[in-house]
């Protein structure tokens, strides 16, 4: 089946990111090409490696403007913390920073002329303190270093929040990416709840925002706030700001970073850290994300039946189901290759026990005889094999 252009990408979003790819590609120093991030040995210690990493919570952000924009705050805001750092802390982790230093620091371009500036600010601080306490109770060796904040009001209509994270460990930690044939694929659920948190998670996770928003949101909130939508675009959607869906729209990025961590860290207890190849944050480029890790590889996915939010959104925009699944997780939130060994199932096991993020048996890896990765995903709508 070919690919046909997708309502994300009529709406300016490339879900791949392909283009920044072949642009950049050639000119990012890595030492590790396979693995999920750009990672170099450190200039001075030859036995420790380290990456930096910049990311954000996308668009999700004006979606959390409009319901607060509605009265529904306090607390509306503050979870796109989460958003941003995991977009960052849960990439880094897949590549096995998950026991050195992690320093990060932000940036918010904000137009305070239509967007209460203090109120965000204060809302980002809070979920800031909140979140740091949460990894340091994990383990995690982390510090917030403050960051910029920019009254853009000619560049920007409301708010840009990214993150920057530098994180180190040693050579030995790192996950590379080196995925061999025969290799298992396990996935864990993006929604569902964890233990940790306070309510179910939809399963969106950071990407594809644009598209659940403009579909699913009533076209009255295009007038009230043109400053949340582009120029001559409308919502389309019959959702109000109170709906279980509007709720399921701001539904945080899981933690991946901490299941992550654990998982290395039963792997390491269990002498067999050696079995894990690969991990895959399945954000841009949805369940088409593992395409990131190892080379000449086919990987072959069973995919379990999208949740509820997707399934809805696929419905609303007419999207095909092909290409749902490169835009969304859709219901599978990160990916995990290694070797096919009961012990190296077993550790999974436990950890989707102890977090409560259920686990699935995706499928397998085997050799593809061009020196590119490949995906088939057999869903409950069609084998999709086109996938590169």
């Amino acid at each position: 089946m070919s690919a046909s252009v997708s309502q994300y990408e009529k709406l300016g979003v490339d879900a791949a990111k392909k283009d920044v790819r072949q642009v950049f590609g050639a000119i990012v120093d890595n030492e590790y090409p396979n693995a999920f991030v750009n990672i170099i040995t450190h200039p001075t210690r030859p036995e420790v490696v380290c990456t930096q990493h910049m990311d954000g919570d996308g668009s999700k952000f004006v979606q959390r403007l409009l319901m607060q924009a509605e009265g529904l705050g306090p607390g509306i805001i503050g979870p796109a913390v989460v958003d941003a750092i995991e977009m960052n802390l849960g990439d880094i982790a897949a590549s096995g920073f998950v026991d050195g230093p992690v320093i990060f620091t932000d940036t918010i371009n904000i137009n305070s002329i239509n967007v209460p500036k203090k109120n965000i600010m204060q809302e980002l601080a809070n979920a800031f303190s909140n979140a740091l306490d949460l990894y340091r109770h994990f383990g995690f060796n982390i510090y917030f270093l403050g960051g910029e904040t920019a009254d853009l009001p000619d560049q920007v209509k409301s708010v840009v929040f990214d993150i920057a994270v530098y994180a180190e460990t040693r050579k030995s930690n790192i996950i590379s990416g080196n995925v061999q044939p025969g290799d298992k694929i396990y996935g864990f659920a993006s929604d569902g709840q964890a233990k940790w948190e306070k309510m179910p998670n939809s399963g969106l996770m950071a990407n594809g925002s644009t598209l659940a928003r403009f579909v699913e949101m009533h076209p009255i909130y295009s007038k009230r706030y043109p400053y949340l939508i582009r120029d001559k675009e409308s919502f389309r959607g019959n959702c109000t700001v109170d709906s279980d869906v509007a709720q399921w729209l701001i539904s945080p990025t899981r933690h991946w970073s901490i299941v992550i961590k654990m998982i290395v860290e039963a792997l390491q207890q269990r002498n067999i850290f050696h079995m894990l190849h690969g991990i895959s944050i399945n954000t841009g480029g949805g369940a088409t994300k593992i395409c990131h890790i190892g080379n000449g590889i086919v990987y072959h996915k069973v995919m379990p039946e999208p949740p509820a939010l997707f399934q809805r959104i696929q419905t609303d925009s007419g999207e095909s189901w092909r290409n749902m699944f490169e835009i969304f997780n859709c219901g599978v939130g990160i990916d995990v290759v290694g070797e096919d060994a009961p012990e190296f199932a077993d550790v999974l096991e436990v950890v989707s026990e102890q977090t409560g993020v259920a686990l699935y048996s995706l499928g397998f890896c085997e050799e593809n005889n061009k020196a590119q990765n490949k995906i088939v995903l057999d869903t409950p709508y069609g084998l999709f094999d086109d996938y590169y």
